[in-house]
């Protein structure tokens, strides 16, 4: 279990300067939309995720943890989002992939704004 976890770490250490960088990349290409770092990190993400998880039959299960929880889980959150919805959909779980997207959306938007306002008063 403790080799499996720093195979994580590994990954995740990597996800987040590889996110980093990138995102610095991004913002450096469009000055104009602070956002395009996170927009691009997160679609790439997905694509990245997508690959490994069809490819998850032909990597050892140290190297599979290592890229997809650890190193896109460093790397983004939201890939993990968008295949575990694309799971729902191509077991024809419409409704369910649609209630979480939305679950997603409006409480992820929700509890972000009760942490600034919280924050807000903390810190005022």
């Amino acid at each position: 279990m403790i080799k499996l976890a720093l195979f994580v770490g590994i990954g995740g250490f990597l996800g987040s300067i590889g996110r980093f960088l990138l995102a610095q990349v991004f913002v450096k290409w469009f000055p104009g939309f602070s956002s395009v770092g996170t927009l691009a990190v997160n679609l790439i993400g997905c694509f990245i995720l997508g690959v490994l998880v069809h490819s998850a039959t032909k990597l050892d299960k140290e190297y599979f943890l290592l890229l997809t929880t650890g190193f896109c889980g460093g790397f983004t959150t939201f890939s993990t989002f968008g295949i575990e919805n694309l799971n729902y959909l191509i077991n024809n779980n419409i409704n369910t992939a649609l209630l979480y997207m939305a679950i997603s959306l409006v409480f992820g938007l929700l509890t972000a704004f009760a942490g600034w306002y919280i924050g807000r008063l903390l810190i005022a």
